[in-house]
């Protein structure tokens, strides 16, 4: 018997429930304390609760960024995902430091007064607060957004999937949001010069092409051995960056870069031709790595790149192989940065606004 059903994603929608049973129910029986006996009920086991509940807390907030790691989530639950994550790191540290708070108290028999009482118990009020922002976050990416269900099914979609399924022919369009979606036509060489430009190398050193596959149109870029960086004209905040590609035929690392800043200030998620993949960031020309994984590099990739507030996290063919955090980052253009040699097709590239 497995320990998680095959209809279930993973394990955290069965532990969250744990922490906010427990921590809603100590501040309840906390208030009626203050009504009743304390032979019926005092502090010592207000505080075993409050212990209990952020320990738990603990052990769910894990189980909750391994549950991020495993599902693919669509594009309007990235930003929730992010308020989700930052919502219960600072429900977390609170529980754990208002349970130390309270054992201290303890110690020193501070709670032997009432108005220490009445002051632990007022100190607890704002972590409600949190722990209620938190569970929305998440009931709003399950119910609102469908995050993590459906789980058979998509895995049966994600079997099937290729660029050439998933585009249809349209020229550089942008969105109502501010973001746009490239999908490559006969037009795709001038709306390659009209919306990006180049900060190393030059359009003529990658030859751009437009060249067929089956009813798929490609831009194919032919990579010289020196490096070759191109980006967006126009800057972005917080960004979820679609790519449709092909690197078979390349030997080398492509970077799909975001947050550029210039040539030695921006973040990436980088794949070679080996199937390594990092994401990190590129600070005054040295490079930090916030986290590294694999992947197959053959045929036709689906590659997502997500760089939201402190949280980034980059997906290959719809699972999530790097999830990294780091600073904030100011708005910065997009595009994509070739030190190899070889040929990079591309299909489509669609770029959405988080917030």
């Amino acid at each position: 018997m497995e320990l998680i059903p095959e209809w279930a994603p993973n394990i955290h929608p069965m532990l969250v429930h744990f922490p906010i049973a427990l921590l809603i129910s100590a501040v309840v029986t906390n208030l009626i304390s203050f009504f009743v006996p304390e032979k019926w009920w005092d502090e010592t086991k207000n505080s075993i609760l409050y212990i209990a509940g952020a320990l738990s807390a603990i052990a769910v907030y894990y189980s909750g960024k391994a549950a991020a790691d495993s599902i693919f989530l669509p594009t309007e639950a990235q930003g929730i995902l992010s308020e989700h994550a930052d919502f219960a790191f600072w429900t977390i540290w609170f529980f754990v430091l208002y349970a130390a708070l309270r054992i201290a108290f303890h110690w020193f028999k501070l709670m032997d007064k009432q108005s220490f009482k009445i002051v632990a118990f007022i100190t607890v009020l704002p972590g409600l607060f949190l722990l209620f922002e938190t569970a929305e976050h998440g009931g709003e990416m399950v119910f609102g957004y469908g995050a993590g269900t459906g789980q058979l099914l998509q895995q049966e979609s994600i079997e099937a999937m290729s660029p050439g399924e998933l585009t249809a022919p349209s020229d550089f369009t942008p969105k109502a949001s501010g973001g746009w979606t490239w999908t490559i036509t006969n037009t795709a060489v001038s709306d390659l010069l009209g919306n990006f430009n180049w900060i190393e190398g030059s359009v003529n050193e990658l030859n751009p092409t437009v060249a067929r596959n089956d009813e798929t149109s490609l831009l194919k870029l032919e990579a010289p051995s020196e490096s070759n960086f191109f980006v967006t004209n126009d800057t972005f905040k917080n960004v979820q960056i679609d790519y449709y590609l092909s690197l078979s035929g390349f030997q080398g690392e492509v970077m799909l870069v975001h947050h550029v800043q210039d040539q030695k200030n921006y973040d990436f998620v980088s794949l070679n031709s080996e199937g390594e993949i990092a994401q990190g960031r590129m600070s005054n020309g040295e490079r930090t790595i916030f986290e590294e994984g694999s992947f197959n590099p053959d045929g036709s990739l689906f590659i997502r790149v997500v760089g939201d507030g402190t949280h980034f996290r980059g997906y290959v063919n719809k699972e999530m192989v790097v999830h990294g955090h780091g600073d904030a980052p100011d708005a910065g253009a997009v595009g994509i940065k070739l030190d190899g040699a070889g040929t990079l097709f591309l299909s489509k590239i669609e770029l959405t606004n988080l917030n």
